[in-house]
């Protein structure tokens, strides 16, 4: 939930009159920021469930240009200040951030030190990632942030380490049991790339966390037009287990397939038909094969492709860049673009017939330091 602040000490002493749990997560005073009226910085705090709603009834009325940007973020989802579908930080880090909060200077709440630390690492590696300047394995590129001297001395204080890739980051929340779970990691998979962003982070941690990978293709229309569907789907269940077949409507077309990777559709026509995938035995690819193409590409099954493309190019008389049919990258792209073309029920089929799978599985899971 978005408000404009006139003034943010007015804010918290109706907060506190009332009665309702808050804490200043970033972007005020503590920091040593001062965001103005009709700026572009933004403050964020998190309030109790009950505050919202009356949040909103009461504040929603200052214009842009006259008040102070501030998102707002309730405990738990469903009370109009969700993030992303869902709610901002898991329950039980919320919870903890409301319930040992301290007073800043006699003048509002801010989480304690150790829950401000988790939660700057929660919301640096899960909801900005690469956009905070940090890497996925590189602990030096964090010093590139922005905030990297308040996370250095905030580190020091607690005798906690400061240099963090984003992996690092992801472990240490692990440790406190606050890892991502697969359902807040799709939601920001899919709000990721439809904002044109790509996360290697997050493409290595889906390959890393478990066996097997899961992957979407679609098949393009001159071919399916040419009487190859068929072939097409028989090719892709020699290779994978298919977890989902979908035609995709004229409509979904012309609105989504825009936001697919890739987009370049005039060379084989637009995406007609969507399969999800599963590969039980993935061919990881090392670091050496990566650095010489598509680096993002960690299952080399997906290669067989190029086969059959030439062969539909062939005995189908198609122009020689016809592209006959396109995939994700990784199971973190197919995450990101299974809402396009598949709705939140049939998602959840498949997650589920992947899990499933995953469940017999013994085959490693892709090492991240391969």
């Amino acid at each position: 939930m978005r408000v404009y602040l006139r003034d943010p000490a007015q804010f918290f002493s109706w907060l506190e009159e009332n009665g309702f749990a808050y804490a200043v997560l970033r972007g005020y005073r503590n920091m040593g920021e001062c965001p103005a009226r009709g700026g572009k910085e933004d403050m964020d705090i998190l309030l109790e469930d009950r505050a919202a709603e009356a949040v909103g009834r009461s504040f929603r009325g200052v214009s842009k240009r006259r008040g102070i940007k501030c998102d707002l973020y309730s405990v738990t989802a469903g009370h109009g200040a969700d993030f992303v579908g869902g709610s901002y930080f898991p329950a039980a880090l919320a919870g903890a951030i409301l319930q040992r909060r301290v007073r800043w200077q006699d003048a509002f709440y801010v989480p304690c030190d150790h829950d401000l630390y988790v939660s700057l690492l929660y919301h640096l590696a899960y909801q900005k990632a690469e956009a905070c300047r940090a890497d996925a394995t590189d602990p030096l590129a964090f010093r590139a942030y922005k905030r990297y001297g308040f996370v250095k001395e905030l580190a020091q204080r607690l005798g906690r380490p400061y240099d963090l890739s984003l992996f690092d980051m992801h472990r240490l929340l692990a440790e406190q049991g606050f890892a991502i779970d697969p359902d807040t990691a799709a939601r920001y998979l899919q709000n990721q790339f439809k904002h044109l962003f790509k996360s290697r982070f997050f493409a290595l941690l889906l390959a890393a966390r478990q066996p097997g990978e899961l992957n979407l293709f679609v098949l393009r229309a001159k071919a399916v037009r040419r009487g190859f569907r068929q072939t097409m789907l028989d090719e892709l269940a020699r290779h994978y287990t298919l977890l989902a077949v979908k035609d995709i409507p004229w409509l979904t077309r012309l609105t989504r397939a825009k936001y697919m990777r890739g987009n370049k559709w005039r060379w084989g026509g637009w995406p007609v038909v969507a399969v999800a995938v599963f590969d039980p035995e993935p061919r990881w690819r090392s670091a050496e094969e990566r650095d010489k193409e598509h680096p993002l590409v960690f299952n080399s099954r997906q290669f067989f492709k190029r086969e059959l493309r030439d062969r539909i190019v062939r005995e189908g008389r198609l122009y020689h860049k016809d592209n006959a049919l396109h995939s994700t990258d990784n199971e973190a792209e197919a995450v990101g673009h299974l809402d396009l073309f598949f709705s939140p029920q049939e998602e959840r089929a498949i997650y589920a017939r992947a899990a499933d799978l995953r469940a017999a599985l013994t085959s490693p899971a892709f090492p991240v330091g391969l």
